[in-house]
């Protein structure tokens, strides 16, 4: 049944480690990110649980169906052990004919705990949907004799 008021809605969201544009806008995503193993940090680490390591990420993502006018984009970055600090909401302007929008954003992402990290995407207030990917700590292996 299709609706009479369409919404608008995420076609695609994920983490790569780096974009490019080309000549006839098409979109080349390098390396999708979903996995991410990190050494485990050592066990006398503080107890405040400091962060352990930055990743640097592009997020990807194409918004569709939006209705022509003034919106606001909010991206916000949830990680385990980081407390939400929402960004404030980026205002777009959606144009007459339009039919998607697709944007890159390069985040600094701190990773505090092993766990799923999340990049949720609302327009409007809206939650669309998310992009994430995993962080797990490998234990170094020990060289034998």
């Amino acid at each position: 049944m299709a609706s009479r008021d369409p919404q608008p809605y995420l076609k695609y969201a994920l983490f790569c480690r780096d974009t490019e544009e080309g000549p006839d806008n098409e979109l080349t995503l390098e390396d999708v990110v979903d996995l991410i193993e990190l050494p485990a940090p050592e066990e006398n680490s503080a107890p405040d649980r400091p962060v352990v390591a930055e990743v640097d990420l592009h997020l990807a993502f194409c918004i569709v169906g939006a209705p022509a006018g003034p919106h606001h984009l909010l991206v916000a970055i949830k990680a385990p052990g980081i407390p939400l600090d929402l960004p404030p909401p980026q205002r777009i302007d959606w144009e007459e004919g339009i039919l998607f929008q697709r944007w890159i954003k390069v985040f600094r992402i701190p990773v505090q705990a092993p766990g799923e990290h999340v990049a949720a995407i609302l327009l409007d207030g809206a939650p669309l949907g998310e992009a994430s990917f995993l962080v797990r700590f490998k234990a170094e292996e020990k060289a034998s004799d």
